[in-house]
């Protein structure tokens, strides 16, 4: 749980709002009545209903109270209804000028998703490092740790809390990072040269990966209502049989949505009545509060048998250049491991130490504290600047990962704001790099976590400016 109070209630009414239990135009309890309910100061009740307030869920009327904002969720998930067939996912050419605003100093990359990067990690890893290099990393390199050194594989089990078949971590395999994951995922599970189901919108190294495989894929659009989206898949699944399904159930760049235990639960017997492999894309570290949302590994049993794989890297945490991933393997360890052999390089000694000593010293735990803690902050923040904009833009509520979603009245483009934008050296990341669909015209992505600086406070006023402009035009 977070250690302090007014954290603990902003994710507790912050849940309550999100789960339903205060709906549009309901009123908070006033700043002395949530006072004495949670018998907490004056002063940490008004800091809790400031940070809703902050977050865009509540509004505070003078003289009246807060009040519960409407979210629209029911407009801002609208992805369309129809399953899309067709192997380029993203928009090249519109993606290849957004992945060039990456590397432009002069340009501010709210398309950039790099959490790692609101925190300045370079002590702590130089402390590791010199850990790492005092017990000879490179005589160890020349042993055959093919699958990742074992006290990393079991320190990230152990990490990851996963049950007692998977504690020893024989099930889990080390990356160099999260494409290397599902390159190796894709290659092992003989999916190469068969069709593919994604979530759509997806992110965008998925849609990327899979364009430059010429993998034939089937986009499958979110859904409000998950049993819809499930009816949704089965559909596809029936009219053109598919796989695998590539998915992200914790904090889709995108949208930033968390999908419950009991849509995981539903979408695990859906592919095990169909026969169909997943291939699950976990962000869970970057939930705001202290409780990780559950991989879909967490909640496979060992009757399950069709195969299944979680992967995830250490770029979105310990820094943006740090190379290394894992994969879970559910049923398909032992493909995963012979592909990895014959395909792959192994990964860097040296920064499989260093990940291992930060784990198993707990240091890792306390740095995503940290960062959990300032990703919450710049949110806040984020909303606060943004706040102009809401009378006229749809707002995703996001309870954790690096980005916010939003989307335009119908009929303005996104990719239009896009260059409008690009000229004041502001990146915004557009809906069709998700999709080249008309469906996601309107659809644009930023994100908060970058270095939180005076120059990331301009760049946001300058999208609020332009959008404004823009939308009056």
């Amino acid at each position: 749980m977070p250690h302090f109070k007014y954290r603990q209630l902003t994710d507790y009414y912050h849940q309550l709002i999100s789960s339903g239990e205060y709906v549009s135009g309901d009123k908070l309890p006033s700043v002395r009545a949530l006072s004495k309910q949670h018998n907490v100061s004056i002063s940490t009740a008004t800091k809790v209903l400031t940070e809703l307030e902050l977050a865009g869920l509540v509004t505070a009327k003078a003289k009246s109270g807060y009040f519960v904002t409407k979210q629209n969720s029911d407009l801002l998930f609208g992805f369309g209804d129809k399953v899309i067939n067709k192997r380029d996912l993203n928009a090249l050419s519109l993606a290849e000028s957004v992945q060039y605003s990456f590397n432009d100093e002069s340009i501010l990359p709210l398309s950039c998703t790099g959490p790692s990067t609101v925190l300045d990690n370079e002590a702590i890893l130089n402390k590791f490092y010199r850990k790492a290099f005092s017990k000879r990393p490179f005589r160890l390199q020349q042993d055959n740790f093919e699958l990742g050194l074992p006290d990393l594989r079991y320190a990230l089990a152990k990490h990851l809390e996963f049950n007692t078949e998977l504690l020893c971590g024989e099930n889990i395999l080390i990356t160099h990072g999260r494409s290397d994951a599902l390159n190796l995922a894709l290659v092992s599970l003989g999916l190469l040269h068969k069709k593919v189901a994604v979530e759509a919108p997806s992110s965008f190294f998925i849609n990327a990966n899979l364009q430059q495989l010429q993998i034939e894929t089937v986009a499958v659009p979110m859904q409000v209502d998950y049993s819809k989206e499930i009816a949704l898949l089965d559909e596809a699944f029936l009219s053109e049989p598919f796989n695998a399904y590539i998915f992200n159930p914790n904090f889709n760049d995108p949208t930033g949505r968390l999908l419950s235990d009991e849509n995981k639960q539903a979408l695990i017997a859906w592919a095990q009545s169909r026969n169909v492999i997943l291939i699950e894309y976990d962000r869970g570290e970057l939930y705001f509060s202290g409780q990780r949302p559950k991989s879909i590994l967490h909640l496979l049993k060992s009757h399950h048998k069709t195969p299944a794989i979680s992967i995830g890297d250490f770029s979105d945490t310990v820094s943006f250049s740090f190379s290394l991933g894992y994969m879970v393997c559910h049923q398909c360890v032992d493909m995963c491991a012979f592909a990895k052999h014959i395909t792959v390089e192994k990964p860097d000694m040296i920064s499989q130490m260093m990940l291992c000593e930060m784990i198993t010293s707990l240091e890792y735990r306390k740095l995503l504290a940290r960062l959990r803690k300032q990703m919450w902050q710049q949110y806040c923040l984020t909303n606060a600047v943004l706040k102009p904009l809401y009378p006229y833009l749809n707002v995703a509520v996001v309870k954790g990962g690096p980005c916010i979603w939003l989307k335009l009245p119908q009929g303005k483009s996104s990719e239009l704001l896009f260059q409008r934008l690009i000229k004041r050296n502001v990146a915004i990341a557009p809906g069709k790099m998700f999709l080249a669909n008309n469906d996601f015209e309107n659809y644009f992505r930023i994100t908060f976590a970058l270095p939180w600086e005076p120059r990331m406070v301009e760049g946001l006023n300058v999208l609020v400016e332009e959008t404004l402009l823009f939308l009056a035009s």
